[in-house]
């Protein structure tokens, strides 16, 4: 399950993070602290894979095979994208952390925190090429690009104002009832449906005040069989209210920063405005609970 190889790294970067202060030169490499991230890194890989991936979440292993074009990009109306994406973001930060600990400059720790999060897609869709679904050429891309979204936020001013974060809620439960008619557990990752995932661009005003603009997108309509085709799913569409947690807390050392950048991936329940298919307000969303047509 990708929601594990999340917070392994999580731990991983937090537990080894350190206040970086003078005493340590951001251009000099510390060799030890990158044996113990090659370390943590190889043992995590381990672990995802004979504790995850071995089996996968089919029954067996079929022929190597690429998925074919047209179901890669159709499936999910291509919300899977940008949950490789997501993922890609995450992980490509936790990385870049960790290198910054092991004394890279800020630069080479994003570039190498891309690279390293582009052989980690790799290496999950290799498996996937022995699945029903076979290898994801976008799926690996758009989760490659994502681990270089570190380089951007520090490298390019603009995107200093912009947070890429995810929801997930189970407000259809249409998914998981299909999947025990099945046979089959389900992965909340896969569950697209009935407006269960959204995700966001959330545009911050530090300077103005600690709350933000969220845009977001998800699936609209509940499951959809194979036979219906997802080219029929719509999207759902809302603007929300957000929390900028590093204007809030106005963190100062290393691991309080870092908490603050994997916080800000996340958003969290706010005043919410859908406004396509249908207009609707939410207190709280992703919560759907009590809503108010407009």
């Amino acid at each position: 399950m990708k929601l594990l190889i999340v917070l392994i790294l999580v731990f991983f970067s937090l537990a080894n993070s350190q206040d970086l202060d003078s005493t340590v030169a951001l251009d000099t490499i510390k060799p030890m602290r990158l044996v113990v991230i090659g370390s943590g890194v190889a043992a995590s890989y381990a672990v995802i894979y004979f504790a995850l991936l071995k089996d996968g979440w089919w029954d067996k292993a079929e022929p190597f095979r690429f998925e074919p074009l047209y179901s890669d990009m159709h499936y999910a109306s291509n919300l899977d994208k940008f949950g490789h994406f997501y993922a890609g973001t995450v992980i490509g930060e936790l990385f870049a952390m960790s290198y910054d600990w092991a004394g890279m400059t800020p630069f080479a720790s994003a570039l190498w925190a891309g690279i390293t999060v582009g052989f980690t897609q790799i290496f999950i869709e290799f498996k996937d090429g022995f699945s029903p679904y076979g290898y994801s050429v976008w799926d690996a891309a758009t989760g490659t690009l994502g681990g270089f979204y570190a380089m951007g936020k520090r490298f390019i001013p603009a995107m200093q104002y912009v947070d890429y974060k995810f929801t997930y809620w189970p407000n259809s439960r249409e998914y998981w009832d299909r999947s025990r008619e099945k046979g089959e557990t389900g992965i909340w990752f896969d569950d697209y449906y009935g407006g269960n995932q959204t995700h966001w661009l959330s545009f911050k005003f530090p300077q103005i005040s600690p709350l933000a603009l969220a845009l977001g997108w998800g699936l609209h309509d509940v499951y959809v069989s194979d036979e219906q085709g997802w080219d029929k799913i719509r999207y759902g569409y809302y603007v929300s209210l957000d929390y900028d947690f590093e204007a809030i807390f106005h963190p100062q050392k290393t691991w309080s920063k870092n908490l603050i950048i994997i916080l800000n991936h996340i958003k969290f329940p706010a005043p919410t405005i859908r406004l396509h298919p249908d207009a609707k307000f939410f207190p709280l969303h992703p919560m759907y609970g009590f809503s108010v047509n407009l």
